[in-house]
């Protein structure tokens, strides 16, 4: 079958097909959370300075995207403000709360639509107490910073890394910047450090501090509205696999499968994607951030599909090992077995207290034990980002992954499971459980028909 054919095929079993049960996407987090966020954030800031100490907080948010495609937040400013529109600051101190925006553009909304303006109206509808001008952000500054009494300007703080937008992660970002910082040919510093740098130039004394681990200490722990999107993008990227793995047959190229799992995010009401889709079918299954989901699919070929959307703003991460043909090979089912086994067993270990330091080294012994090399560490935070700011020690509110992997590269075959999962007062809870990911149950999974129509003559 060519990719053309395999593309109206797919098209049309959609259009038949289309599950039946709809729901209303998940409404936007209110303005009260993203109030808390930054009731949380000043008490985080006073209970580390000195009584009586005068500060500013100063963030800025994403500028204009310089590509066609959607706009992009910067997560902590997101996770402040929970407003998404471009070119935007926040200003804090103890009694200030104040949000800025560009003033009302009547060019800005023929093309892309009318954006919040200065004023009462966007200070209500936001949740801040003051939604003033971002023109005016140098003169409020000056007045903010200006000296006090003794002579002493407060104290500054503002991010110093550079911000991680929607779809990518703090660690990825920092790791951007700071190969293009080194490079002899760019040496750009982040926004945010160029930001740091002028204001230090033009305040004499100003003492900046970097903002971003008072931050990153506070998401970690997710809040009631936060914890409801997560559970509804887990829900929904499982739904996503359950399909795939229903549609999956040798003849569909990975970026087809991909496709299937796309469409129910995107019938669910889910946003963008938490990260690229990793489709890798045979040998693709051992690079750990395949991306390009180019190949023919294989009969005998084993695929490990790790792939999830966001809910407003808040990413799930799941992945799944199957078989193209539906049935595991003898060797197939001893992998996914034996990786599946690992996770249970650190699954087991997951509760407030417990340490992502430990669970790695178990899980490391565990994949020895049975023959298997540790490629990469079994759990990470899940949050704004696919790879959340992170701590080592667990407690309730914080959602992590628990995802071993084995990889036979020898052999052209790879498996990861990958859940996530959030700590609860006495363990776990798995979000994305409604995606089977033992040997037996994806086998019973797969011979129920799916989305996309079977041929006839197919291995299903």
């Amino acid at each position: 079958m060519n990719c053309r054919s395999a593309v109206f095929l797919v098209v049309g079993a959609l259009v038949a097909q289309t599950p039946s049960t709809l729901v209303p996407p998940l409404a936007p987090l209110a303005p009260a959370h993203f109030a808390q966020s930054r009731t949380a954030l000043r008490a985080a800031i006073a209970a580390d300075l000195p009584a009586g100490t005068r500060w500013v907080a100063l963030v800025r948010g994403a500028g204009k995207s310089l590509d066609m495609g959607p706009f992009a937040q910067d997560q902590d400013f997101y996770w402040l403000s929970g407003v998404e529109e471009p070119e935007l600051a926040l200003l804090l101190t103890d009694t200030v709360d104040e949000l800025l925006v560009p003033p009302f553009s009547r060019f800005a909304a023929t093309w892309d639509g009318e954006f919040l303006a200065p004023g009462d109206a966007t200070a209500q509808r936001t949740g801040f107490s003051t939604a003033g001008n971002v023109r005016s952000l140098a003169t409020r500054l000056e007045e903010l910073l200006a000296p006090g009494g003794d002579g002493k300007r407060p104290i500054l703080l503002t991010p110093k890394s550079g911000a991680a937008p929607r779809g990518s992660t703090p660690g990825h970002t920092g790791g951007v910047v700071a190969a293009m910082t080194a490079d002899k040919f760019d040496g750009r510093k982040s926004r945010e450090a160029a930001l740091a740098d002028a204001l230090a130039s033009k305040y004499e004394g100003l003492e900046i501090r970097d903002l971003t681990p008072f931050v990153h200490a506070l998401r970690a722990r997710k809040a009631p509205a936060e914890l409801t999107a997560l559970r509804a993008s887990a829900a929904i990227a499982a739904e996503g696999h359950i399909e795939a793995m229903r549609s999956a047959r040798p003849g569909l190229y990975e970026f087809q499968i991909a496709a299937i799992a796309r469409y129910v995010f995107s019938l669910r009401g889910a946003g963008t994607d938490a990260y690229g889709a990793i489709v890798g079918a045979a040998k693709n299954g051992c690079v750990l951030h395949y991306k390009k989901n180019s190949a023919l699919v294989q009969d005998g070929d084993l695929i490990v599909m790790d792939y999830a959307a966001t809910v407003r703003g808040y990413a799930a991460d799941v992945t799944r090992t199957f078989p193209a043909n539906g049935r595991f090979s003898p060797a197939q089912k001893k992998l996914v077995q034996d990786v599946y086994d690992i996770q249970q067993r650190l699954l087991a270990d997951v509760k407030p207290g417990a340490r992502l330091s430990a669970l790695g080294s178990k899980c490391a012994a565990l994949l020895a034990e049975r023959g298997y090399r540790s490629d990469h560490g079994p759990c990470h935070h899940i949050g704004l980002a696919v790879h959340d700011p992170s701590v080592d020690v667990l407690s309730p509110g914080m959602v992590i992954s628990v995802e071993p992997g084995a990889y036979l590269r020898k052999e052209g075959m790879g498996c990861r499971i990958e859940d996530t999962i959030l700590i609860t007062d006495s363990g776990y809870e798995n979000l994305s459980a409604a995606a089977p990911s033992a040997p037996d149950a994806i086998e019973a999974l797969m011979v129920e028909r799916g989305v996309v129509e079977v041929p006839v003559g197919s291995a299903k």
